[in-house]
Formats: structure tokens, C-alpha cells, sequence
């Protein structure tokens, strides 16, 4: 998807992956020509990483950054794309935190 993105700075949010897939976006995005200039597909990639072992409200906080510097650069006057993977790791984590506050849950079981 980044790859093919029509955006001028893609912003990646890895939110509660295992250590090795983020290894692999880190080994991979440097290796993948981007069709748009012919350079490496970093060049234009902002990359946000929390791995699984990393505290719950820090995967919580991953994807409000990622948001918070794709709004930055959309109001530098860019084009923006921001991936997030994974949204169901980031409400397992908002429904963790939720839970620890004794909060009630939603009708879906999530904040």
C-alpha cells in the first residue's frame, strides 16, 4: 500500500507488533524503489514503532502520534497517508487501560 500510495509522505504506525515484523519494515522499506522518484520508499516514510513488549499506554500513545505528525505535515502543505497496523491491537490496548480505570465498556466490549 505505501508503495502505491499517491501521498508525498506516508506515516507508518507498527502499534503493538511483534519485535521481528518491525524488524522486517525496517530491513524492507529501505530496499522498495518508490515509482514516484525511483529512491528508496524511506525517503517519504515517517515510521512509528511499538512493539508488543512495550507498555500498554505507550501502544495506546503510538497511534496519537502517528496522527499527530501526519497532521504536521498535512499542515506543512503535504499530502498524507498514515497506516496503522494494527487497529485491533490498539482497541485491545484501549480496553486494557479501560479496564484499569474501571470504566464500563461499550456495547461492543470496546472504549
Amino acid at each position: 500500500l505505501a508503495k502505491w500510495a499517491d501521498a508525498e509522505i506516508i506515516v507508518y504506525v507498527g502499534c503493538g507488533e511483534r519485535g521481528n515484523e518491525m524488524t522486517d519494515v525496517l530491513m524492507e522499506f529501505p530496499e522498495i524503489k518508490d515509482p514516484r522518484s525511483g529512491e528508496s520508499l524511506m525517503k517519504r516514510t515517517v515510521l512509528v514503532a511499538n512493539t508488543s513488549d512495550m507498555p500498554v499506554a505507550a501502544r495506546e500513545a503510538s497511534i496519537y502520534t502517528g496522527i499527530t505528525i501526519a497532521e504536521y505535515f498535512r499542515d506543512m502543505g503535504y499530502s498524507v497517508a498514515i497506516m496503522a497496523d494494527s487497529t485491533s491491537r490498539w482497541a485491545e490496548a484501549l480496553r486494557e487501560i479501560s479496564g484499569r480505570l474501571e470504566e464500563m465498556p461499550g456495547e461492543e466490549g470496546y472504549p
